[in-house]
């Protein structure tokens, strides 16, 4: 193990995304790394051993790839100031929650502490991030798939993977947005799900279904807080 483990914009990075696959419960390994960064297997592979070597990550018999204490801590440093960002750039300068993204993540490492102490008081403190996530990692809510929902079905959209970027727009042009209430109209076993939202009724397949969480409708105005205030 390195006696300075290495911390540059490449392992953030890869921190960052195996810290956001962890929370879309997905099992992570080399090959589900680079197919969500859209690098080659050797790249990610040959990544994945330095991460290990500096003692950032653990990788199990089986090939997944487990985030050490030490790289739990920076990978979270790097996610909440991305999330932050994004709330910066949705609420200051008006850019819709979709389009936020992959603008959030040039900008994420450049943020120090002391900007970071200060775009939080100035947004007043957001607890979630424009696509529902939780911006501190203290999550009480209780979520699950919506693709594991029955029909008749009337939940809350809680949050929404960024793992699959070209998916947000798609999602937002047919109403499925972080804080709207859904109604699962029909849940067959092996098709899509037809669900309706406040712009129609749509059909949706469980494969995409599967990176949408969702929630009580009750709970669904938690991710519109923005400030503790």
């Amino acid at each position: 193990m390195s006696a300075t483990p290495r911390s540059t914009r490449g392992v953030e990075d890869y921190l960052a995304q195996i810290k956001r696959l962890e929370e879309d419960g997905q099992r992570c390994t080399a090959t589900v790394l680079a197919q969500s960064l859209e690098i080659s297997l050797p790249s990610a592979s040959e990544m994945l051993k330095r991460l290990a070597a500096d003692d950032y990550l653990k990788r199990g018999k089986d090939g997944t790839v487990h985030l050490t204490p030490a790289g739990r801590r920076l990978a979270h440093i790097v996610v909440r100031r991305h999330r932050i960002v994004e709330r910066l750039l949705t609420d200051i300068l008006g850019m819709p929650w979709h389009e936020v993204h992959g603008e959030a993540h040039r900008l994420e490492h450049t943020i120090s502490n002391r900007v970071e102490e200060r775009l939080m008081s100035t947004l007043g403190f957001p607890e979630y991030c424009p696509h529902g996530h939780p911006i501190c990692p203290l999550d009480q809510r209780k979520l699950w798939p919506l693709d594991s929902v029955a029909s008749g079905d009337e939940v809350g959209i809680a949050q929404i993977s960024e793992i699959k970027e070209d998916l947000l727009a798609y999602l937002d042009q047919i109403g499925i947005r972080p804080g709207t209430i859904v109604k699962i109209m029909e849940a067959p076993e092996f098709a899509p799900l037809t669900i309706q939202t406040d712009d129609g009724t749509h059909p949706v397949g469980r494969e995409i279904a599967a990176y949408v969480q969702v929630c009580d409708p009750k709970e669904a105005d938690w991710i519109h807080k923005r400030s503790t205030k």
